[in-house]
């Protein structure tokens, strides 16, 4: 996995290629740990990934929660590859509603199955 991070103001955008696997299940909640503490709104781009895991689409969904909470924003950006798509619908993500945080209107998820991210 490669990433980087840039932030300007309130806002950051992090860029995500590679393998999002286990083995860098660690470097990927630290990434996500930097961008909510130093940032508002926070945008993932995904375009030049090629392996997407459990472990990969569990800490999206932490990262995500843990927005809400703090009262952040965490989306997608870009053209989302296919492997996170897959990867999604093969371990249930598929959303029709929100979480149990009431995020419905912000759920990674039920965004991802439109396309509707920034």
């Amino acid at each position: 996995m490669q990433s980087t991070f840039n932030q300007s103001g309130n806002k950051s955008v992090i860029m995500l290629e590679g393998d999002l696997t286990l083995p860098h299940a660690k470097a990927l909640k630290d990434i996500f740990t930097k961008a909510l503490q130093e940032s508002d709104h926070v945008s993932v781009g995904l375009e030049n990934v090629h392996n997407v895991d459990l472990s990969c689409l569990q800490l999206f969904c932490s990262a995500h929660r843990s927005a809400v909470r703090m009262k952040k924003q965490i989306m997608f950006h870009g053209n989302l590859p296919g492997v996170l798509k897959s990867a999604a619908e093969a371990a249930g993500y598929n959303r029709l509603k929100g979480c149990t945080l009431a995020c419905e209107k912000s759920c990674l998820w039920m965004a991802m199955e439109g396309d509707h991210h920034e």
